[in-house]
């Protein structure tokens, strides 16, 4: 399980979209597979995949011939992740660009768990910084907690000037 999530999968969110993608890609070749079987031809045309989903869809199909049951069997997989995958929440100023995200998402996967679900939120009123949310555990290393522990040094500082 920890080498199927995409690196471009961070969220729950995104891996609830990626799962319906799958699925509907499944439903598909069900029919396309049951069409052939009889000879006759299909009217639905195949959905319209991301790059992330048809990418896993082809790294998943390199491994044996796909199927309707390895199909079944990579959506059993997408789903156990996102019931048993860990999450956190990560708290920026301000909405995290892609490559922030990859990053961080990266080094979560690195450093915690291969299969760890990173939630981006924003908050302009931090500064800066960010909050880390796992669990129950919060780990706030935001500015604005930055400076309210130290406002009176910050006092001090201004008296000087």
């Amino acid at each position: 399980m920890t080498s199927l999530l995409p690196a471009d999968i961070y969220s729950p969110s995104d891996l609830a979209a990626l799962t319906l993608e799958v699925r509907a890609y499944a439903k598909w070749f069900g029919q396309y597979v049951n069409a052939q079987r009889v000879g006759s031809r299909l009217t639905a045309e195949q959905p319209e995949l991301s790059p992330v989903a048809s990418g896993l869809i082809r790294n998943y199909a390199k491994q044996s011939p796909m199927t309707s049951s390895r199909l079944d069997e990579l959506l059993g997989s997408l789903e156990y992740a996102a019931k048993h995958a860990p999450v956190i929440t990560i708290t920026l100023a301000a909405p995290a660009p892609s490559e922030v995200k990859h990053l961080l998402t990266d080094w979560c996967r690195r450093e915690l768990s291969p299969s760890v679900l990173v939630a981006f939120r924003f908050n302009a009123h931090i500064l800066g910084g960010m909050i880390v949310r796992a669990g129950s555990r919060v780990y706030d290393w935001s500015f604005r907690t930055q400076l309210m522990n130290r406002r009176h040094g910050i006092i001090e500082v201004l008296d000087r000037v």
